[in-house]
């Protein structure tokens, strides 16, 4: 899922506008920005049992995100929202919805040009990844990219040699003591 074109369908995205990519362009950079602390959000509902909170926002994400053509992350969206419906706990998708989320906003950011520029920092987006999609992750023995590894590790509050102790621990197929290590 590298492509630009399997994550956002803009030929999609530009049949709803009549063809006006500028605003398309602008819309994206919208909903990137309305959503970029999403997880963080998702995550402070779920520890607060808000189950119905957690689906009407990814109700709203998954019609924004389909209506803009974010094909990948509608469809994670759709399966988040279908758990939400059917039971109060965390989707199973977490992780997955957590990364598509996270590549969606990349992406859009790219096609504005605004990825390294100081007025956007795109890594300011991977911070707000709640450590429930790593534990989520380690709990279903997900094989974890390198880089979403790196970018969940930086958004926990703990210290470097604490994030290396976790890091230590993944690398050796030790999932239980990562988890012990993230809910300390």
């Amino acid at each position: 899922m590298n492509s630009t074109s399997q994550i956002i369908d803009l030929d999609f995205g530009l049949s709803q506008l009549s063809g006006n990519r500028a605003l398309l362009l602008k819309l994206l950079q919208k909903f990137a920005d309305e959503y970029r602390q999403l997880p963080g959000t998702l995550d402070l509902a779920f520890s607060e049992a808000r189950w119905d909170d957690a689906r009407v926002l990814v109700h709203t994400l998954k019609g924004v995100a389909g209506n803009l053509g974010c094909n990948a992350l509608f469809e994670e969206a759709r399966a988040f929202e279908n758990h939400l419906k059917s039971q109060a706990s965390v989707p199973e998708n977490v992780a997955r919805f957590s990364q598509v989320h996270q590549l969606t906003l990349s992406t859009i950011d790219e096609l504005n040009g605004q990825t390294g520029q100081s007025g956007v920092d795109t890594q300011s987006a991977a911070k707000t990844v709640p450590p429930q999609a790593l534990l989520s992750a380690l709990k279903q023995h997900e094989f974890i990219p390198q880089s979403q590894l790196d970018d969940w590790l930086g958004a926990l509050n703990t210290s470097a040699a604490h994030k290396e102790a976790i890091r230590d621990a993944i690398d050796e197929l030790d999932y239980e003591q990562a988890i012990e290590l993230i809910e300390r």
